[in-house]
């Protein structure tokens, strides 16, 4: 089995932070590179507004800031990727775009309301990812 490439979406939360610890084993015992993703969904009304690009900038940082720790603190190679879109089909689409191996991501993130009306993104990622998923609770 060959893993060059993991893909980890993150949305700041502990379980991202989980998810970023096992994405660093992995990534040292193969010698990957790591691909780190926040997806930014703001309704487009939103957009409008003149802050809009500081605003998802300070949301990213914020929620990419420990994962970058953990990825840094194992000496890990790591880009990373802040994309506007639906987060199931982002990190579908960029998995399949950079090849990615595997993508590891927490089974569940910042909004427990989502999981509930419409099922998570995990589950969702399941069933249309083009490569091996790993869910780390």
């Amino acid at each position: 089995m060959d893993i060059s490439k993991i893909l980890l979406p993150v949305d700041g939360s502990e379980g991202s932070l989980r998810a970023a610890r096992e994405a660093a084993e992995w990534a040292k015992l193969f010698k990957s590179e790591i691909i780190l993703l926040h997806c930014s969904q703001v309704f487009q009304n939103l957009k409008l507004k003149g802050d809009y690009a500081r605003e998802v900038a300070d949301s990213a940082n914020q929620a990419l800031g420990g994962v970058r720790d953990v990825l840094q603190d194992n000496s890990i190679r790591y880009m990373e990727r802040v994309v506007d879109g639906s987060p199931t089909e982002v990190i579908a689409d960029l998995a399949e775009r950079e090849k990615v191996d595997m993508i590891i991501m927490s089974k569940r993130g910042t909004n427990p309301l989502q999981g509930l009306l419409m099922g998570s993104v995990t589950e969702r990622v399941l069933k249309v990812a083009p490569c091996r998923v790993l869910v780390v609770r």
